[in-house]
Order: C-alpha cells, then sequence, then structure tokens
C-alpha cells in the first residue's frame, strides 16, 4: 500500500497510526509501567495523595462506656507531571504506508522511545524528593530523611540491603545479589506488613542476572520448577519476587550507604509503593509542514510523573 500526498495525509490514515501506535504500546509495556499504580491526572499537572497512620482499636472495659475518637495524621504527597515529545518528518517522496505497519522499524522506534521514557520516570522516582504539604511543594520529603541511606538492620528502620551485609542467612561475602539477599527483600516487606497478595518487584541488571545463575538454589530443580541454565532465560518470579532485568540499572561510583564502594542500586518494591501519574499516555498528531517541501510532520507527545507514596514499600538492595 502507497499513500498519495498530493492533498496531504487521509484523516482515517491518522487514526489508524495513532491507533497502532497505541495498541502496540499496550502490549509491549515499558518494564517497570507494568509494575506500579496508575493513576490518571485528568486536566491537572499535580495530584495530591494522602497517607494515613496505622489506625489501633482500644479496649472496650465497661457498659455504655464513652465512645473514643482519634484523629488519624495523613501525609499528603503530591504528584506532577513533566511534557515528553518529539517528531518525524516523512519527506513527499517517502512511502508512508510503513507507518500503519505495527512491525515496521518506524513504529517499533516511537514504541521504545514511549517507554524508555516511561521506564526512567518511573527509576527515579524511588530516591527522588516528594513534594508535600497542603499545597504544592509547601514542603519535601527526602529519601535520606526516611531512613532511606540507613543499613536494615531489623531493629533500626533502615532501607538499604548493604552490599556486604550480615543480616539473617546474609554474610559479609554476600556482596552480589544471592538467595540470602532475596529473603532479606521478602523479610523487609513482610516485617513492614505489606500484603501477601501485593506483587513483589525488584529490578536488576544483566550482571545480577549472572549472580543468580550462580546461585544453586535458582538454578536446581530441587529447588524450582524451571531450568534456567538450559533455557538461558531469567526466571521472571522466583522467591516469591518478580524479577525486572533492565541496562537502567548501572553502577555508581562510591555511591554505596557507606559511600566507599561501586555498587548497583537494585530497587525492590511493592507494587502499590509506586505512583505513576499518567495525564496524557500517548498523544499523536500529524501535520503537514509547509516550511519544509510540505514534508509530513508526526508528533508525538506524553505527559506523565512518578512519587514514591510509601517508603515502607521501597528498598534498596546494594550489589557490588
Amino acid at each position: 500500500m502507497s499513500i498519495t500526498l498530493s492533498a496531504g495525509l487521509p484523516e482515517y490514515f491518522v487514526d489508524q497510526f495513532k491507533d497502532t501506535l497505541y495498541h502496540v504500546c499496550q502490549q509491549r509495556e515499558s518494564l517497570f509501567g507494568q509494575a506500579v499504580r496508575v493513576e490518571p491526572l485528568l486536566n491537572a499537572e499535580d495530584k495530591a495523595f494522602d497517607m494515613m497512620d496505622i489506625l489501633v482499636l482500644e479496649e472496650k472495659t465497661g457498659r455504655n462506656v464513652d465512645t473514643p475518637t482519634i484523629d488519624p495524621s495523613t501525609q499528603r504527597r503530591w504528584v506532577s507531571t513533566t511534557p515528553y515529545h518529539n517528531a518525524v518528518l516523512f519527506d513527499k517522496d517517502d512511502d508512508l504506508s510503513m507507518i500503519v505497519d505495527p512491525t515496521s522499524d518506524f513504529v517499533r522506534a516511537f514504541r521504545a522511545a514511549v517507554n524508555r521514557k516511561k521506564d526512567d520516570i518511573i527509576l527515579a522516582s524511588f530516591n527522588a524528593t516528594i513534594a508535600s504539604g497542603r499545597h504544592p511543594n509547601s514542603g519535601s520529603i527526602t529519601w535520606a530523611g526516611q531512613s532511606g541511606n540507613v543499613k536494615y538492620t531489623r531493629t533500626s528502620g533502615g532501607r538499604t540491603i548493604p552490599h556486604d551485609c550480615s543480616i539473617g542467612n546474609c554474610s559479609a561475602s554476600d556482596t552480589k545479589m544471592t538467595v540470602e539477599k532475596a529473603e532479606l527483600i521478602l523479610e523487609y516487606f513482610a516485617k513492614n506488613e505489606v500484603d501477601e497478595q501485593t506483587p513483589i518487584f525488584c529490578a536488576i541488571n544483566p550482571a545480577q542476572r549472572t549472580d543468580l545463575f550462580g546461585q544453586e538454589e535458582y538454578t536446581s530443580i530441587d529447588y524450582n520448577g524451571q531450568k534456567p541454565l538450559a533455557t538461558g532465560q531469567l526466571i521472571k518470579n522466583w522467591h516469591g519476587i518478580n524479577w525486572i532485568l533492565s541496562n537502567k540499572v548501572v553502577v555508581g561510583t562510591s555511591n554505596d550507604v557507606d559511600a566507599n564502594t561501586n555498587v548497583y542500586k537494585c530497587w525492590a518494591w511493592a507494587q502499590d509503593g509506586i505512583i505513576l501519574g499518567v495525564q496524557n499516555d500517548v498523544t499523536v498528531e500529524m501535520s503537514t509542514r509547509v516550511d519544509k517541501s510540505y514534508s509530513q510532520q508526526v508528533y508525538v507527545y506524553m505527559n506523565m510523573g512518578a512519587m514514591r507514596m510509601d517508603e515502607d514499600r521501597i528498598l534498596c538492595v546494594e550489589c557490588q
């Protein structure tokens, strides 16, 4: 199928491309987009979410006693969105039929761009400073201020499993991603009373995947029903954790909790611990550029932002 541009792009063609890109993005969601709580932001750049403290019932000590009341404290957090966009020009001599083909390089490139940006937004939110208070930016909540840069020791309230941890079954020699660290991930969320039905995710680099392949508990069928060494594929749900493989998890410089060792920060989280606020998921516009030899411009726009909703549902796992 070839498209004539003598009168510009026909409306049905524009609508078909919009539908194609939208459905392709839905079918091949971003790595992190499916692992967070998604909230629509209708006609607003900011939206508030209130987190209420735990309620405790009091003992009733007699008949017809006064009804106790409590004024629960809440913490308001704001998620704000940022617009992102880009465009591609097609010359009048180009065959535009490729842009409605879901398998074309053009559609795949735009899908990848949308999904990469969505992953960037979510990944940056784990330890970002959060706007809080009655109004946007009237206060702030930092990751460090919520014991984020404190080692998890079962009693300290820390939210970082250090690369050289020595907690539970983990020893100082377990500096990489090990089954012992996976056990501590589950322990952390259980200690914080995260519902067992809430999915737990952990983002790892290919280096940590290699580390897992060196774990007998990971590769042996005595411990699981899959054969990762035979397939060479990561077991996506192992040890009760949904593992997400991403090259966006990179090693830093002296970035461990002691600020003296280069580590990968592998974030683990409960699905409701991160909110992705979406004002516009994917918007597509097409127009004729008279200043570019009447080329057809394909413009893609998205507007979203992410926020850490609850520190009890976020954990940083260091891997050397």
